[in-house]
């Protein structure tokens, strides 16, 4: 049973991973395209309407659009695992964009100035100066967002995706023991969010020496 489990928290580790490269990549160039120096007068409403669109929505209704409503519409076969991935994927992105979004914002105008005065244009700015305290900033929430990617990802069960909970719940359909099934998925649930914690914690101290 045991190799069962740790076998869906492989699945569950594949997934948060995949979906959280897509979370940070997207979410990092919506977040900058959206924070004050550099919003564009299109793009940021647009970026906006995004964010506020997934955030304002249950995660568990993105996973049903795109598993069942878009590859229809679309007339494209996507696979539980893809289907799944892209939805918290995106659904990151929103999240990851606001956390970047504030973190840019949050760094002094001075620093801005300073790096105008020094001959700095703003792409360079961005990168030798602004991106590097605002990663500093905002490495807290991204490591929340982490282990709340591992703990979501028990939604893709409803699509079929073999994830940690979704091996649990079959394993009681077996066994009709729960107890000791559940406790075991949320241990193992509880020890990979830890080691996630742990790790950005350790980073996060390299970061400030």
């Amino acid at each position: 049973m045991i190799d069962l489990l740790l076998q869906g928290a492989l699945h569950t580790l594949q997934i948060t991973t995949a979906a959280l490269a897509i979370g940070v990549i997207g979410g990092v160039g919506l977040g900058i395209l959206n924070c004050r120096k550099c919003r564009l007068p299109i793009a940021g409403p647009l970026i906006q309407g995004f964010i506020l669109v997934i955030r304002g929505t249950p995660l568990f209704v993105q996973v049903l659009i795109f598993y069942f409503a878009l590859p229809e519409a679309l007339g494209i076969d996507l696979s539980p695992f893809a289907a799944g991935v892209v939805a918290l994927g995106l659904n990151s992105s929103a999240y990851v964009a606001e956390i970047v979004r504030c973190g840019i914002d949050s760094v002094p105008q001075g620093q801005w100035e300073a790096a105008h005065v020094l001959g700095y244009g703003r792409k360079l700015t961005l990168q030798s100066v602004i991106l590097p305290q605002m990663v500093r900033n905002v490495l807290p929430a991204l490591t929340n967002e982490m282990t709340t990617l591992i703990k979501e990802s028990s939604i893709l069960m409803v699509i079929g995706v073999a994830e940690l909970t979704k091996v649990g719940r079959e394993i009681v359909a077996r066994q009709l023991d729960p107890l000791p099934v559940y406790l075991m998925v949320a241990g193992i649930y509880f020890a990979m969010t830890t080691v996630v914690s742990v790790c950005a914690k350790h980073f996060e101290k390299r970061l400030q020496t």
